[in-house]
């Protein structure tokens, strides 16, 4: 069977707040040949995201089929290791793809490690990144030899306690370690579809949302939609893909932009994550196939907005608290509105 060559890069991830040490990460693609997952010291950024990229002498290689890893849970001072087979044909699959203007989708494999033994595999690039597996790692002791073989004298707690600092220290004094589920949680996926709303609000009509009226020439039109979610997969193409049913983590971030007359528009929510999922595993229960949508209601006009999820058969949208999100709007670039919680820094809507 023809192997088929890609420009493929690899990048390690951990999270910000429990950040990992590898101690070997291989990507085999046949008995003799393997990609390294690049190593950090330590490994810590937003989940899901490109930290270090592996330069690669080669014009192309096949995909990988295996991963072999041992790595360091610094906040744990554990050890874990994982070997498994990779969906080489799905990852093919998505490496052909490309965007309107030709250019690959993808640039990088990412291995991210989280607390407790879990792996998580993305293909990510600039505009997209999609989640291929989530995987459990086993526990493993090793000798001091072999951990740290160029300071076999150096003690793990040692070791770790250098990169337990800032954030990283002041979360484990305040929480301790994350609880068991918290990862599962993160990177729960559900089926719902994002339906933006531009109509006007009425908060003294029974019937509080209200369309325009067919002659209005106000009317927004939505140009495009981008979103980041929390399992550290996001979406940027102006395509309808995120408007129609697909399995996703819950959003984090939604970017949106619309014309009014001759004014442009762009509103920037960032979703609290703990609430959220409070209210997503209410809302779907253990049915997290269920087709749903999740509305993104507007009326700039009146500087209201809402976020809701509802399902088929429901009386009324499950409206999400203004307190699980923030948000800010601007209209022909000026500052329009933010919302009374909105505690961003400068700039923060740039990503």
């Amino acid at each position: 069977m023809m192997s088929h060559y890609y420009d493929l890069h690899v990048s390690g991830s951990a999270p910000a707040l429990w950040p990992a040490e590898i101690h070997f990460a291989l990507l085999w693609i046949d008995d003799t040949v393997a990609l390294e997952v690049p190593k950090r010291f330590p490994l810590q950024g937003r989940w899901g995201e490109i930290l270090s990229t592996q330069q690669l002498e080669t014009d192309g290689l096949p995909m990988p089929r295996k991963l072999d890893m041992v790595w360091l849970s610094i906040v744990e001072q554990t050890f874990y290791s994982l070997e498994a087979d990779l969906p080489t044909e799905r990852m093919e699959e998505l490496w052909q793809q490309t965007d309107n203007d030709g250019e690959p989708l993808y640039t990088h494999i990412v291995v991210g490690m989280a607390p407790y033994g879990r792996v998580a595999m993305w293909l990510r690039g600039r505009k997209k990144g999609v989640l291929l597996e989530w995987l459990q790692g086993r526990r493993i002791n090793l000798s001091p030899s072999a951990s740290m073989p160029s300071n076999p004298y150096e003690k793990i707690d040692a070791h770790c306690r250098q990169y337990i600092k800032g954030a990283v220290l002041a979360n484990l004094q305040k929480k301790g370690l994350p609880p068991h589920e918290l990862f599962d949680r993160i990177m729960a996926q559900y089926c719902y579809r994002l339906v933006p709303l531009f109509e006007q609000w009425r908060p003294d009509a029974e019937v509080k949302w209200q369309r325009h009226a067919s002659d209005d020439e106000q009317i927004p039109c939505l140009e495009h939609m981008d979103v980041s979610c929390v399992d550290g997969t996001l979406h940027k193409l102006h395509d309808d893909f995120l408007s129609g049913q697909h399995r996703a983590g819950r959003p984090e971030r939604i970017a949106m932009t619309w014309r009014t007359g001759r004014s442009q528009w762009s509103a920037y929510f960032w979703i609290d994550e703990n609430q959220t999922a409070t209210i997503f595993e209410r809302f779907y229960g253990a049915h997290r196939d269920t087709l749903a949508d999740l509305l993104v209601h507007c009326d700039p006009q009146a500087k209201h907005y809402e976020l809701a999820l509802y399902r088929y058969g429901l009386p009324a949208p499950r409206v999400l608290p203004p307190e699980s999100y923030q948000l800010i709007v601007f209209k022909n670039k000026y500052e329009h509105y933010r919302s009374d919680n909105y505690r961003k820094s400068p700039e923060a809507w740039i990503w």
